[in-house]
């Protein structure tokens, strides 16, 4: 039924058969449209007989003009006039071999003919050449025809080579109702069977229905053009409900015939032209909106009116060629069609050629979701382009094509060209229901194929519902698609569960030419099988040799099973895939982010920088097999599924993958390499790599510079929840040339906590599973169990080359890991493989503990070891619980050699790095035992070197010494004596203050230099100090309080000191140094009782409260900062005698109390630090021996000697894992010090010292001191 071209649809493929499209009509000849078209002459009596321009009145009958041969026939009508008839035309105006002409203004014509040929108003030329012409100007016009056999409302007919056209003017009203049923009942006829032009122009308002005909209607024969004009103004309305087939009407094949709103055809060269602004409305079966029927000239169709058809087969605008001619349409106006096969614009092509362009801007609504059939098999824009015809459509309308999910094949924009190319180039949102819909679809035999999609949102629901989907059948021609914007693809129920048959969001595939999609921005949501993009060459059995290039810079989301993110496919076609975007899949199964295949030698090149995430079986991240070269390169994250998923599949003659972003899959497969075929595979990894790497036969290589987390973490049931543990191993196979370059960190990974209360590794591990564990020395201290230590093993690694950190402990705390590398397969059996330390490091946790049977420690497991130029690998010893301990036997076990020949491996392979240290010990590397037997095992022991036997010495820690120097120097940082702090106090009575009545006050400063030293009773530690002390403070002096000569001082003081000290300790290459910087404030008193002799007894108080800040920093190991706070209470007596020649001699006793509280301090390396609080009494006894010498100028200077005898009875131990040391300091030292004090006059005065104390454990100390003291009233 309905309309359709002469030639077969070139075919298209899809997910499903094409359902029957209209079948082919027969093409209309001249000699049938003449048939149609060409009406008897009524007779003259049948009509008033009248010629003239200014005809008014009433004529029941009508009005003929018919003037003799030659003579213009013309008509014209004054408002008013109204005119009937039922036996001819209302109005005819008939010229013989002359023009004829009707002017209708404001007429009334009402037309009940029961005989053939009658019309509301003709005009007619037959003969010599003539124009026919018709013309509605001014007023208002109503034509109602209602015969059982009238025709036209308007008809202007010309057998002539002259023209017939009909036209209404501007400002003017016509109102045309045809009710005759039937067949060529039009509204406006021209017609023109003479090889001349027609043309319809209506410039004026008003309605046009017609039941049994078009509402407009133009005709032409030979080189004869078409032209309608329909303004805004006008509306028609044509329904075809009660119409009937027509055998007369070659291009009907069954059912009711063609009509439309405005219809022009020809079947000669003429070109149609049709510009629509009137709103059509068409009902029931072939009723089209517009048609436009062309032989070999072109047509062109412009329509801004609103169109709607609900018939079967009642396309809104449609368009044909019977041979050739180039068919244009564009469309601004809204069409709305309803019917099954109803498209909302339609157009086919001529036989031979004829270009294609097909342009809409307008708003496409097909079908509707209350009927469940309209939009079966339907289009918003179908195009069928024969011959060597290019088709090309373009635009911005939205589409919505509706409709049941049963409705067959609905498509948005179809297009086929047989010879030619398809192209479109679209931007307006599609919208499309039905099984095996899709928004674009595009095709060409032969041809390229292109399509541009830049819009909002194409959208398509239920089965095989795509919404790109571009092909060619060409072994050369390339498809191309580039788009942007959302597409979603909801498969059958669109409720994004992810089920149904298969949609693609972009597909463009050829047999052998080459493909290119580039989605260059946006989102594509599908459902069911198949793939957000696919793009292949070799479709349907093609060659395979074109190349693929698939581009994405939006996000793919594939919710269904067997739906890829992104698919490509060929034979020998190179293929190069890069994803900038984001992709995930949601499918159960075979659902992989990337998917590239190849059949024979293609090369796969894949470049991804976006992230990428599955969850399913078999749903690696990037897949790419090939029997040639496959490259992939990863800057983005990549998250796989479970089972045999992958994060990176490759499989190829030549493989190369390169990381460099977060690699994993909850299979902890990170790479698997020799997917089918096989050859070399080299790995590159800069990123974060976490799980295993596997390969069969190739020769791998690969490069770690970047994290690789070696771990078997995986989810055992598809729940999307890892929950089973395993021995993490990586076998790259049998090739016996693998390799493993490790520039970057491998490490281990810890077990995992749950969430639960306990937060137990049981929480979050259901099935544990040691299968396959090597026990290093058969140590079950290293077995993998639960809530322990794990295992990772690396096989077949013929050469694996160090130069990174090797991070067997993995962040964790528990003890006991292992890694096995091995040239084998067999893990624990020497594989012939070489472990070469190129540098680098090796971290192990470790119980630092007294080893032997009670050995404790992560270990590595190698065949034999080599060394690089880097130098060996230094392991990092990570002390887990152990408080420290002289080690017992062979020590604690580090590293093991599957090759037991002394000779396969280098001594120099392994090295510390830093130091490993707990309590007071520390711990050094051995390669074999203390008899240098067992030398395949490195080993840890805390003995000096070398090593006495049978008892070993412990080789200690020289940060203990560090300890214990900060603990007395910041206890005893402040203590002086009144000598030590004012000089010579009694130069203030030859000042000249008045006792009586002047109270002179002081302001002092001092500052002192120390340099000390000792060691340890054992003589294991050994101490050197250096010190600062900055002293000052104001007094204030009053004579008379129990006498007439005694005098008091009371005053306020401050200090700040700061210490250095460097410590060793025996047998040991490292040193330790302690800092303590210190601040006090204080007071002190001070009476005199200043005889005749100035001379006498003097008692001295003072108290002070100091805060302090230590550190302790060893080398290589980190510093250690912690507080402390302290006081002291000072009581000093003496009593100065004097001696001839102005010797005085002065006997002095001094007792202080210390209280010093320290931080408790836990190390990075877990040794606990405290008990480092010390308090206690030091006393001293001394004699101070002076003379004073007296300046001309009343100056004095006074030389000064004193000894003192010093004990200390402080606390002086700290305890290091709870094991106490101390002694580092004697109780008893002597002090001998020598100075000069002097009265510089104008109450200044100044004194200096320098000293040197001495004591058992080499003991000693050096101080300089120097002070200066202002007195004012």
């Amino acid at each position: 039924m309905g309309l359709a071209a002469s030639a077969s649809y070139p075919p298209f493929r899809n997910d499903g058969p094409e359902p029957d499209a209209p079948t082919p009509r027969v093409t209309l000849g001249a000699a049938a449209l003449v048939a149609l078209s060409v009406h008897a002459t009524p007779a003259a009596a049948q009509a008033t007989a009248r010629c003239g321009s200014d005809i008014s009145g009433s004529f029941p009958t009508g009005v003929l003009c018919q003037p003799a041969i030659g003579t213009a026939a013309v008509l014209g009508t004054l408002p008013g006039a109204t005119f009937g008839g039922s036996t001819a035309s209302s109005l005819r105006a008939f010229g013989r071999q002359a023009s004829a002409s009707v002017t209708v203004d404001g007429a009334t014509i009402t037309n009940s003919a029961t005989v053939s040929n009658a019309h509301g108003v003709q005009a007619q030329v037959t003969g010599a050449p003539g124009d026919a012409t018709v013309t509605f100007s001014g007023g208002a016009t109503g034509i109602t025809l209602t015969g059982a056999t009238a025709l036209d409302g308007a008809n202007a007919l010309n057998n002539t080579g002259g023209a017939a056209s009909i036209s209404v003017t501007a400002g003017t009203a016509l109102q045309i109702t045809n009710l005759v049923n039937g067949n060529d009942h039009d509204g406006l006829d021209a017609n023109n069977t003479g090889g001349g032009n027609a043309s319809i122009v209506h410039n004026g308002t008003g309605q046009i229905s017609v039941v049994g005909g078009n509402g407009v209607h133009g005709r032409a024969v030979g080189a004869g053009t078409i032209s309608a004009t329909v303004g805004s103004g006008v509306s028609i309305i044509v329904d075809n409900t009660n119409g009937v087939a027509d055998p007369a009407d070659p291009g009907l094949e069954a059912g009711k015939a063609n009509h439309a709103g405005i219809w022009a055809r020809t079947v000669g060269s003429g070109a149609i032209t049709i510009d629509n602004g009137a709103s059509i409305r068409s009902i029931d079966e072939n009723a089209f909106g517009i048609l436009g029927w062309g032989g070999t000239g072109a047509v062109s169709i412009r329509n801004t009116g609103a169109i709607t058809t609900d018939g079967t087969a009642g396309s809104a605008l449609r368009a044909a060629a019977t041979t050739s001619g180039d068919i244009t349409i564009v469309n601004r106006g809204a069409l709305t069609t309803t019917g099954i096969q109803g498209h909302g614009i339609y157009v086919s092509g001529g036989a031979t050629d004829g270009n294609i362009a097909v342009e809409n801007h307008g708003t496409l609504t097909v079908g509707s979701p209350a009927n469940a059939g309209d939009a079966e098999g339907s289009r918003a824009i179908y195009v069928i382009a024969r011959g060597a015809s290019n088709a090309q459509v373009t635009g911005s309308g939205d589409i919505a094509v509706r409709g049941a999910p049963t409705s067959g094949r609905g498509y948005g924009i179809i297009m086929s060209a047989v010879n030619g190319t398809s192209t479109v180039d679209y931007s307006g949102n599609i919208t499309v229901v039905g099984n095996g819909a899709g928004a674009i679809r595009a095709h060409s035999n032969t041809n390229a194929t292109t399509v541009d999609y830049h819009g909002g949102k194409l959208e398509t629901f239920n089965a095989n519902a795509n919404g790109i989907y571009a092909t060619n059948d060409s072994a050369t021609a390339p498809v191309t698609v580039r788009a942007s914007g959302t597409i979603v693809t909801h498969a059958d129920n669109g409720g994004g569960d992810g089920s149904g048959g298969g949609s693609f969001g972009l597909q463009a595939t050829t047999l052998g030419g080459p493909v290119s999609i580039d989605f260059q921005g946006g989102q594509i949501d599908v459902n069911g099988s198949g793939a957000g993009i696919v793009a292949g060459s070799g479709f349907s059995g093609g060659t395979g040799a074109g190349s693929v290039t698939v581009r994405n810079a939006g996000a793919i989301l594939a919710r269904g099973a067997t739906q890829r993110g992104m698919r490509s496919f060929s034979s020998t076609g190179a293929q190069q895939i890069t994803n900038t975007g984001s992709i995930q899949t949601l499918g159960v199964a075979d659902s992989q982010g990337i998917l590239a295949q190849a059949t024979a030698a293609a090369a796969i090149t894949v470049a991804n920088s976006g992230g990428i995430q599955t969850v399913g079986n078999n749903a690696s991240g990037i897949e790419a097999t090939t029997q040639g070269t496959v490259d992939v390169t990863s800057t983005g994250p990549i998250s796989a599924g479970w089972g045999t998923s992958a994060g990176i599949r490759v499989g190829g003659a030549a493989q190369a993958v390169q990381n460099g972003a977060g690699l994993s899959a909850l299979s902890d497969v990170a790479v698997a390499a020799d997917n089918g075929a096989a050859g070399s595979f080299v790995l590159r990894n800069t990123g974060a790599m976490t799980g295993v790497v596997t390969a069969a036969t190739s020769a791998t290589q690969i490069a770690n510079a970047g994290a690789w987390n070696l771990r078997r973490f995986i989810d055992g049931s598809g729940t999307g929840v890892r929950d089973t543990w395993q021995v993490a191993v990586a076998n790259l196979g049998t090739s016996g040339a693998n390799s493993v370059d490790n520039s970057g960190t491998l490490s281990l990974a810890p077990q995992p906590v749950g969430t639960a209360a306990t937060r137990s590794p049981a929480d979050a591990i259901a099935t544990f599973d040691a299968t396959g564990a090597y026990l290093p020395l058969g140590q079950s201290a290293n077995a993998p169990v639960l809530g322990g230590a794990v295992q990772g093993q690396l096989l077949g690694v013929r050469t694996f080359t160090n130069s990174g950190t090797i991070d067997v402990a993995g962040g964790g705390t528990a003890v006991g890991n292992v890694l096995l590398i091995t040239g084998g397969q067999t893990p624990g059996a020497d594989g012939g493989g070489t472990f070469v330390s190129n540098g680098g490091a090796l971290k192990l946790n470790t119980v630092l503990n007294e080893g032997g049977a009670a050995s404790r420690s992560d270990m590595l497991v190698v065949d034999a070891t080599a060394t690089g130029p880097g130098g060996p690998t230094r392991i990092a010893v990570n002390n887990v619980g152990g408080a420290g301990a002289l080690t017992n036997g062979a020590g604690i076990a580090l590293v093991e050699l599957t090759n037991k020949a002394p000779s396969a491996s280098d001594p120099n392979a392994f090295a510390l790095n830093g130091r490993a240290v707990a309590g007071v010990y520390e711990y050094r590397l051995f390669r074999g035992d203390q008899a240098g037997a067992n030398r395949d095992v490195w080993y840890l022991r805390s003995e000096r070197s070398p090593e006495p036997t049978p008892n070993p010495q412990a080789l200690y820690r020289p940060e203990v010494a560090a300890y214990l120097a900060n603990q007395r120097l910041a206890g005893q940082m402040f203590v002086h004596s009144l000598h030590d702090r004012l000089g010579e106090p009694q130069y203030v009575e030859a000042q000249g203050f008045d006792r009586a009545e002047d109270k002179p006050r002081t302001g002092w400063l001092r500052a002192v230099g120390n340099w000390q030293g000792s060691r340890s009773k054992d003589g294991v530690y050994k101490t050197s100090t250096d010190s600062f002390l900055l002293h000052g403070g104001l007094e204030l002096a009053k004579w008379h309080l129990g006498s007439e000569t005694d005098r008091a001082h009371a005053g306020l003081m401050a200090s700040y000191g700061n210490a250095s000290t460097d410590a060793d300790a025996a047998g040991n290459a490292f040193h330790a140094r302690g800092k303590v910087e210190g601040w006090s404030v204080g007071a002190y008193g001070t009476w005199y009782q200043n005889d005749e002799n100035r001379l006498g007894a003097y008692v001295d108080t003072w108290f002070q409260y100091g805060w302090f800040t230590n550190r302790v920093e060893g080398d290589l190991l980190p510093s250690v900062r912690y507080h402390a706070q302290g006081l002291a209470l000072s009581g000093e007596a003496g009593y100065a005698v004097p001696l001839r020649d102005r010797w005085v001699v002065e006997p002095q006793a001094q007792l202080i109390y210390v209280d010093y509280n320290e931080d408790d301090v836990t190390e990075p390396n877990g040794t606990r630090v405290n008990g480092a609080d010390s308090s206690g009494v030091i006393t001293r006894l001394g004699v101070r021996t002076h003379r004073t010498y007296d300046r001309a100028d009343g100056r004095k200077y006074q030389p000064y000697l004193t000894v003192n005898w010093w004990y200390s009875d402080t606390d002086s131990n700290i305890a290091f894992n709870q094991i106490p040391v101390g002694t580092l300091y004697p109780h008893n030292r002597m002090e001998l010090k020598l100075g000069l004090n002097a009265d510089l006059g104008k109450g200044r005065t100044a004194w200096a010292n320098v000293s040197g104390s001495w004591g058992q454990q080499n003991y000693y100390q050096y101080a300089a001191r120097v002070g200066f003291k202002y007195t004012w009233k």
